[in-house]
């Protein structure tokens, strides 16, 4: 479990150390804006990782992109946050290494989202093309209760129908013998609303609870319009949703998870169909940071942190 009151450095800290136990050549944090958190990349090298990672930005989380520097050589960038890419130079199986890179991911994504997330980000995020809510909701002595909703300004009547639709439909049909409801996806109307809901419920354990936990969802509000899209994306959306899940079972502040969450639904959402979790690095951007990227084997780099 991560401890969430960690400041910038020490977040930055606990990746690289994971990242040292690997066999890679460099390695590089930097932000979607092109600003670095860490790096040992020479700095002859920088600009050019900047410029991929800035023409990158819009992938979601989990997704890579990549470029063949020699037979035995890649450079990887791979999104660990909604903001955030992590750069390497690595020999290594790629299947093995981007598996590693996930459970970074999983562990600080977003963590590091709240630390070096973009002040203006919000007021961006509310002229949101697919989704309309997200809210997150759970089982009380009251019934089915909103905890936490994005944006904060949604209409209270609206919430409470999300929280009473995505609980209580959903558990008519429950087998509390077999624990059914805990990580299920399921697909329900929200006519009224012209939206699409897709509800993940999960269960919170608690000894104060009757049955040793709580009934909890997070429903996602997609406009009507993007049904298609959404069931295209459905598998990358549910593994973003089930990350969010985790951290909120280990008390995570739920309203900037809401956030991060859908951020990153919105980048999945806006990809062309069928596209690919990996992409090749542009010809025009590879050509000229090959032979860059080559001196670096030639001798041992510096060590930066920025933060």
């Amino acid at each position: 479990m991560v401890n969430n009151k960690l400041d910038k450095k020490e977040a930055l800290m606990q990746v690289l150390n994971i990242v040292s136990n690997i066999n890679l050549s460099n390695v590089m944090l930097i932000r979607t804006n092109g600003s670095l958190l860490a790096n040992n990349f020479p700095e002859n090298s920088v600009e050019y990782v900047k410029k991929i990672a800035i023409k990158y930005k819009d992938i979601p989380v989990n997704n890579y992109v990549k470029a063949n520097v020699s037979d035995s050589l890649n450079l990887i960038l791979f999104k660990i946050s909604v903001n955030i890419f992590l750069v390497c130079l690595s020999g290594e199986n790629e299947k093995d290494l981007i598996k590693i890179f996930k459970g970074i991911s999983e562990k600080y994504s977003f963590i590091l989202y709240e630390l070096f997330k973009d002040p203006v980000l919000e007021k961006k995020i509310r002229k949101t093309k697919f989704i309309k809510y997200v809210v997150f909701s759970k089982t009380s002595d009251l019934g089915p209760t909103p905890v936490a909703c994005f944006p904060n300004s949604i209409d209270e009547q609206e919430k409470f129908e999300i929280s009473a639709k995505s609980i209580l439909v959903l558990s008519a049909g429950f087998n509390s013998q077999t624990n059914s409801m805990n990580h299920m996806t399921s697909i329900i109307p929200f006519a009224n609303m012209d939206c699409i809901g897709l509800v993940y419920t999960f269960a919170i354990p608690s000894p104060q609870a009757r049955g040793k936990s709580f009934d909890s969802a997070i429903t996602v509000l997609v406009y009507s319009s993007y049904k298609k899209l959404l069931l295209n994306h459905l598998e990358q959306i549910e593994l973003a949703i089930k990350e969010i899940t985790q951290q909120i079972i280990n008390n995570k502040e739920p309203n900037s998870l809401l956030e991060a969450l859908l951020e990153n639904i919105e980048l999945i959402m806006q990809e062309k169909e069928n596209k690919p979790h990996t992409q090749e690095i542009a010809n025009s951007l590879k050509d000229a940071m090959v032979s860059e990227i080559r001196k670096i084997q030639e001798k041992r780099p510096y060590s930066t942190l920025l933060y």
